[in-house]
């Protein structure tokens, strides 16, 4: 059996135990194909969001989260078996080059110890910061291919790493395959003009029942969803709440923000400093289970983000047949485009185009339902993790032939 390393440091834990739920659905395919063993480096590096001022919650913060850390461990089932990896690195990216060495000094090692015994195929790594290096290390010294799953976005690199990003994009030169999730995020590789391997597209997934039922409508007043971690400037959840403004005036209507992240405390001041508390909830970190039934609840899925490599979370809302509205250039809202699906692509950064989409949609009753049934048959042609397996599956098991026979 085909036997498939993958690491992953963006992946559930007891902290944050929907944080990577995506990587663990796509493994959990996987390993219906292939063996999987998934080595998840576990962050020891206090997160922002346990700080507080008050001494004692700055406490209660801290020893819940080292406590549920510790208490982190490794699991199994069938095919799959999921090793978690302790480290200690500085900030990021800030100090991406010294984490770099301090990483592979330490580290390398360790992890190549826990491998010896597993004999693998081929190392799959996602996103290239800050393990490709050392996946890359491991590949050779196993003499196997290597794959990198490339998650992000270029724009978003480039603003991370605004003096070295070609230095964090050399690193798919060692690569023996790349694999992307849209056609945006492809063409925007391809035009940095780096030697590269094969880029393939291969679509995600979601977990999600496809609703077997037409959508209702609150049409008397409509309940707007957005779902983003609350971290990143680019996920525009400000242009969201600017373009409420306008909204709220013409439209009947709620708006629910769910997620967390440290630009949470910003996003609700200022949409106290908009009027907008009786109409704007904050939800903050959501369950899976709690996800689905604000899902289902809602009439209009909105996700403003740009730059974007995907989001699964638009495949989410289309399965409880929720129509979609993103940016144009957005690589998840591109893609439905292209596959067929009559996606709402606002301006970039627009609070004006966003709220004239949200209020033209919503005037458009037949518009939403049939966006509606659209987006259930899209998702459910070409967005399971059934399909994402195979299609990875297939693709790891060809180059590795390929590999071999070179």
């Amino acid at each position: 059996m085909l036997k498939v390393v993958e690491i992953s440091e963006c992946f559930p834990n007891k902290f944050k135990p929907v944080w990577g739920d995506f990587i663990l659905q796509h493994v959990k395919a996987l390993s219906e194909y292939c063996s999987v063993i998934t080595i998840v480096p576990l962050r020891f590096v206090p997160p922002r969001e346990i700080f507080a001022f008050n001494p004692l919650k700055l406490f209660s913060n801290f020893y819940k989260w080292i406590s549920d850390l510790l208490s982190t461990s490794d699991f199994g089932e069938n095919n799959l078996k999921v090793i978690y990896f302790p480290f200690f690195s500085l900030p990021r990216p800030y100090f991406d080059s010294v984490n770099k060495k301090f990483t592979e000094f330490f580290f390398y090692n360790s992890i190549k110890k826990k491998l010896l015994s597993e004999n693998p195929d081929v190392i799959y790594c996602n996103w290239i910061s800050p393990w490709a290096d050392v996946a890359s290390r491991l590949a050779k010294e196993f003499h196997i291919p290597l794959i990198i799953d490339h998650h992000e976005d270029i724009p978003t690199l480039k603003k991370l790493f605004p003096n070295d990003h070609k230095v964090i994009l050399s690193k798919f030169i060692n690569a023996n395959g790349i694999i992307v999730h849209s056609s945006v995020n492809k063409s925007d590789l391809e035009n940095e003009k780096i030697e590269l391997p094969e880029i393939n597209v291969i679509y995600l997934g979601q977990k999600f029942p496809v609703i077997d039922h037409k959508k209702e409508f609150n049409f008397s007043e409509l309940k707007l969803v957005c779902i983003s971690h609350l971290s990143e400037p680019r996920k525009n959840i400000d242009v969201l709440l600017n373009s409420m403004k306008d909204i709220s005036m013409k439209l009947n209507s709620k708006l629910l923000i769910g997620g967390d992240g440290k630009l949470k405390q910003n996003y609700e001041r200022l949409s106290e400093s908009f009027s907008l508390g009786k109409i704007v909830t904050f939800a903050g970190s959501l369950s899976q289970k709690s996800i689905g039934e604000i899902l289902d609840k809602s009439d209009i899925f909105i996700l403003p983000s740009f730059p974007e490599a995907f989001g699964v979370v638009f495949l989410e809302a289309l399965a409880k047949g929720l129509p979609v509205i993103t940016c144009k250039g957005n690589g998840g809202g591109e893609e439905l485009l292209k596959l067929g699906y009559p996606v709402i692509l606002a301006e970039p950064n627009s609070a004006e185009s966003l709220a004239d989409s949200v209020l033209t949609l919503a005037g458009d009753k037949e518009k939403m339902k049939s966006m509606s049934e659209c987006g259930k048959e899209i998702v459910t042609r070409y967005f399971s993790w059934g399909k994402n397996a195979q299609s990875t599956y297939d693709y790891i098991f060809n180059l590795t032939k390929s590999f071999n026979t070179n």
